[in-house]
């Protein structure tokens, strides 16, 4: 699932993701202050309409959007691999998606999908309390696997994927986000993700080659 020798992205590439993950975040931050769009509202019944036999299995992975999915991951990445710059960034563009995350909450506005819709379902995880866009779950995720994927292979590359995807799944699930929540919190786990690879020298200065 790793690299040998990781292979890092080019400087320009990093700043170009950087600028465009911001620009998501803003164009999601200005349409979820809106109110929600019907075609929102329907994608939104069509990922939360799904079994209820669904929630133990979505809960575990769940958690790799928590505070805590940081702290295992680069841990794991230190005990296995001994890669302290990697587990560094791991943890940091975590905790920093994390925090930014909730600011941006805070400078939306937006409520949970029970303070924005009728009718949905109230599973066991369902919050009650906070702030919706954006999500801040696929943002630490979406930071981590933005940080790692100079490291994966092929197949690891996808795998990271594969969780930002079932942990969005998952919130929209149990109720907690509206789809734009997603790829907002996407957005801007890369942005940071790009951000940190950029400012911590581990992207080279130029494309070009010998």
């Amino acid at each position: 699932m790793f690299r040998s020798h990781p292979a890092p992205e080019p400087a320009v590439t990093l700043a170009g993701r950087v600028l465009a993950g911001a620009a998501v975040v803003d164009a999601g931050a200005r349409l979820a202050a809106t109110g929600v769009p019907k075609w929102e509202a329907k994608l939104f019944r069509q990922m939360n309409n799904t079994p209820h036999f669904l929630e133990r299995p979505l809960w575990i992975p769940m958690q790799l959007g928590s505070l805590w999915g940081p702290v295992a991951v680069g841990a794991g990445i230190w005990r296995f691999r001994r890669d302290r710059r990697t587990a560094l960034g791991v943890l940091a563009a975590g905790v920093l998606a994390w925090q930014l995350a909730k600011v941006i909450k805070n400078q939306v506005g937006r409520g949970r999908p029970w303070h924005e819709m009728d009718d949905i379902e109230h599973r066991a995880g369902t919050p009650y309390e906070g702030l919706g866009y954006v999500s801040g779950h696929t943002a630490v995720v979406a930071a981590m696997a933005t940080v790692l994927r100079p490291h994966l292979s092929v197949g690891g590359r996808l795998v990271s994927y594969l969780a930002v995807l079932v942990i969005g799944f998952a919130r929209v699930h149990v109720s907690a986000h509206m789809p734009v929540d997603l790829v907002g919190g996407v957005a801007l786990g890369i942005a940071v993700g790009s951000a940190w690879e950029l400012v911590s020298g581990t992207a080279p200065a130029t494309t070009a080659t010998p």
